[in-house]
């Protein structure tokens, strides 16, 4: 495989779509389109766990692609200068209120990596079992806390789905491995 060019097709406030060119293994032409983060900026995905109960902490956070809620970890975009710990600890605060210690920082992911170029480091907190503030939700943010108690993790896909939310796949794996007992 050969590249060939990269254009810009239209240039957002937070994202690029682009568009590359080049020619396949056999030889042929081809184009194919996707979307950056402005600055190529990474994001960082929070798996907070308490650490008496061992009870997850996600969030219900409206989307506006969606146009309704979707269940995700607590999450947000590495600024500049700073580490993913410190971003970890700065969103988590943030969405959830809830503050603890860094326990594992795991390598870099791609989360939806035919369409997009998106960056995700994940970081798994232990936190205690009340939150330390109220949420400092910016602007248009509209989040909700979740508990999920080890064993709960089905029938909680099975009522929020019903209820017309969508899982991240981050966080339906996440939420299955553990329902498995892994």
């Amino acid at each position: 495989m050969r590249f060939t060019e990269d254009k810009t097709l239209s240039d957002g406030q937070w994202t690029v779509f682009k568009e590359a060119h080049y020619v396949d293994d056999h030889g042929v032409p081809q184009v194919w389109q996707y979307v950056e983060r402005r600055a190529g900026r990474a994001a960082v995905a929070v798996v907070p766990v308490t650490e008496r109960t061992g009870t997850l902490i996600l969030i219900r956070q409206f989307r506006i692609p969606f146009k309704r809620e979707i269940v995700e970890f607590p999450a947000g975009l590495i600024d500049p200068n700073e580490q993913p710990e410190e971003t970890a600890k700065r969103e988590l605060l943030e969405e959830t209120g809830f503050s603890g210690r860094i326990e594992e920082i795991g390598p870099e992911v791609c989360t939806s990596p035919g369409i997009t170029t998106e960056i995700v480091t994940m970081v798994r907190m232990s936190v205690g079992e009340e939150p330390v503030k109220p949420q400092q939700l910016e602007g248009s943010e509209r989040i909700k806390v979740i508990r999920v108690r080890r064993g709960e993790e089905r029938e909680l896909v099975s009522r929020l789905t019903s209820e017309g939310l969508v899982f991240d796949a981050k966080v339906y794996l996440y939420l299955a491995a553990r329902a498995a007992g892994w």
